[in-house]
């Protein structure tokens, strides 16, 4: 992995990394420009964040405090169709990179996982699950004309219906104290004094997270 990350990170082909760690190399680019500078099929896994388009001038709940739900033109639909054609275009680079076995993990919300889901069996995905992540400390709904949306979607792909997926049965088993991992994760912040924690886990594993963005002028 380091042997990998140092010829990354000395590529002249490739943007200089905004940041990088002894694990990680991160690029502030155009996500789909530079993904078409790596390897077809060099891939293991990709995890994508790609907007979704929760930009429509309304409001949440925030500390306490109504505020806007903008966070800028990025995020912002641009209609049906053009958001559709942008979900393919980033996926089907996406898919390029997988190799054969390779799988990909997308998050998302209604305003977009949709979408995701059928541009990626229209580009030959195969759907493995749908996960839903929990969130326990969700904002309340200010209009009281809706439920509380208090979950969020991450769909789990292979790169085809040939693709023979690594799926770590036993690893999860014994992270859920003996029992089979289900789809329902609940997943909530930091408790206060208890910080952000990471733990490395070598897995063997080439490791590529995607945030799409459209191209900036």
């Amino acid at each position: 992995m380091e042997g990998l990350l140092e010829r990354l990170a000395s590529d002249p082909s490739l943007p200089r990394p905004w940041w990088q760690s002894d694990c990680t190399l991160l690029y502030l680019a155009d996500s789909i420009l530079l993904m078409s500078k790596f390897a077809e099929g060099s891939v293991d896994c990709i995890f994508a964040d790609p907007p979704y388009r929760l930009s429509n001038n309304g409001i949440t709940c925030q500390n306490g405090k109504m505020v806007s739900v903008n966070k800028g033109e990025w995020d912002r639909s641009q209609g049906l169709d053009e958001d559709f054609q942008f979900v393919v275009s980033w996926l089907t680079e996406c898919r390029r990179l997988l190799k054969k076995d390779g799988t990909i993990w997308v998050s998302g919300t209604n305003h977009n996982i949709f979408l995701v889901g059928y541009a990626m069996q229209r580009l030959g995905f195969r759907i493995l699950n749908d996960i839903v992540w929990f969130k326990p400390n969700a904002a309340p709904n200010l209009s009281r004309r809706f439920f509380t949306h208090s979950h969020e979607i991450v769909i789990w792909a292979a790169k085809s219906s040939s693709s023979r997926h690594v799926f770590n049965y036993e690893l999860m088993r014994s992270l859920n104290r003996g029992r089979q991992m289900r789809s329902v994760w609940e997943i909530g912040p930091p408790q206060q004094g208890e910080g952000w924690q990471v733990e490395r886990v070598n897995i063997g594993l080439d490791y590529l997270k995607v945030f799409p963005d459209r191209a900036k002028p």
